[in-house]
């Protein structure tokens, strides 16, 4: 049987076998309707169906050794099947498997999370994402902080925190990906490094960070577990960073502020070869099409590849009255998805993400540093649902219980914002893929 490389005209590649594999810092995940497939290097899910799966499937078994035989089919030898495995390596799903074979030239996402012929955002009954805290300690005072309520003391411990407690928990929590986060994790960078090591491996890791303390310290723990750099970011103009993401008052003139230390993060994330996200809290300050352009330019004449937009919700601080007058505009959704499109009419280099909004509640998964696992709801605020010790099997029962399985999706599949049919994504591989609305 003739196969067909990735990148390469029909036919002109002979033999049997899998010709294709996870790219990496390329994560699979098997879903009754194809795969869920996170992408290490540009922080990112997408789900696969239809043809797309079909392809992954045989990457899957290639990696893993097990050789198609003589007879078996190649995914990617009908029209679809090509498409498919063109579209997946340009996202940075998979890669040719030869030696020497050419590879397909990576190109942006933009908004585009579903592939294949969703209807809407898939329901998923396992987690994607666990977020841990490394520390509930942060020397910022960010206006709309959504972690605030565990930033207290632990009870009965004063302010000590558990970070083998978080490690237990995170190995029990089923997902793809730990987020180290916090408090502010480059606080306590012993703690930090420890649940990386605790981690690293059976789930990719991220390290989401605002930069003040400085990553110098943890380039090399970073680089050898293959971390991922999240640094948040609201604006490129350091005074009005520092206004929404202010140091606490004992720490000025000790720490560099937000805005300084945020940039500097970039810098040395650049030069150490780390992959690196931006994230970026849409608020009353920023929710304007001139302002977003300008950061997104900003971002990618930085070298910066991918970026986060999270439209502030009445969570946590921002909950709270005297902070409404942070809420974004009542549009906020349409201005983002014509940022996106804009971006791909501008051929702009840059992987856009948005998280799901207000109708995303019961959705994220958190470990405080007391090492239970909560969930945010809509009224009662963070709630304990697992603690260290509890087995997988009674942790993946309290997810399922707790959880809203299509919020959950929707948080990290772009669950409000797929706008639009991508060049890339053509029929039959996913010409009819839409966000839910």
């Amino acid at each position: 049987m003739t196969s067909v490389l990735v990148g390469s005209p029909a036919g002109n590649v002979a033999g049997a076998g899998p010709r294709v594999e996870p790219a990496p810092a390329v994560r699979l995940r098997r879903e009754p309707y194809g795969y869920l497939a996170y992408v290490g290097q540009r922080d990112h899910f997408f789900a696969v169906g239809d043809a797309g799966a079909a392809v992954l499937r045989a990457a899957e078994a290639g990696s893993a050794g097990r050789p198609a035989g003589p007879d078996a089919p190649a995914p990617w030898e009908a029209p679809d099947g090509r498409e498919a495995a063109e579209t997946l390596a340009r996202f940075g799903v998979i890669r040719p498997a030869a030696r020497g074979a050419p590879a397909v030239a990576e190109e942006p996402h933009h908004g585009i999370s579903l592939l294949g012929s969703f209807t809407g955002v898939p329901e998923v009954d396992r987690p994607l994402v666990v977020n841990c805290f490394a520390t509930a300690s942060c020397p910022l005072r960010c206006r709309y902080c959504y972690a605030d309520d565990l930033m207290g003391p632990v009870p009965g411990r004063g302010r000590r925190d558990r970070v083998e407690a978080v490690a237990e928990m995170a190995a029990a929590v089923p997902a793809m990906v730990a987020v180290i986060t916090g408090g502010e994790p480059l606080s306590r960078p012993a703690q930090t490094r420890a649940l990386i090591d605790a981690l690293g491996g059976p789930k990719s890791i991220v390290l989401d960070t605002s930069g003040v303390g400085g990553i110098e310290d943890l380039v090399p723990v970073l680089l050898r577990f293959g971390v991922h750099l999240r640094v948040s970011l609201d604006s490129l103009d350091p005074a009005a960073n520092d206004l929404l993401r202010p140091l606490a008052g004992r720490h000025r003139g000790e720490l560099a502020p937000s805005g300084t230390a945020a940039v500097t993060a970039l810098r040395v994330a650049a030069e150490a070869g780390l992959s690196t996200t931006v994230q970026t809290v849409v608020t009353s300050a920023n929710d304007s099409p001139e302002a977003l352009l300008r950061t997104r330019d900003a971002l990618v004449a930085r070298g910066v590849r991918n970026w986060v937009l999270h439209a502030l919700v009445p969570a946590g601080k921002a909950a709270a009255a005297r902070n409404a007058v942070l809420r974004p505009r009542p549009d906020v959704r349409q201005v983002l998805a014509e940022l996106v499109a804009r971006s791909v009419a501008d051929g702009t280099p840059l992987n856009i993400r948005v998280t799901g909004g207000a109708g995303a509640r019961n959705a994220a998964l958190l470990i405080g540093s007391d090492g239970r696992l909560y969930v945010e709801e809509d009224r009662r605020g963070k709630v304990p649902i697992a603690a260290p010790g509890d087995p997988t099997a009674q942790v993946l029962a309290a997810f399922r219980r707790e959880v809203s399985g299509t919020g959950h999706a929707g948080r990290y599949l772009n669950g409000t914002l797929q706008p639009f049919n991508h060049r890339l994504v053509r029929a039959p591989f996913g010409a009819e893929t839409q966000g839910a609305r």
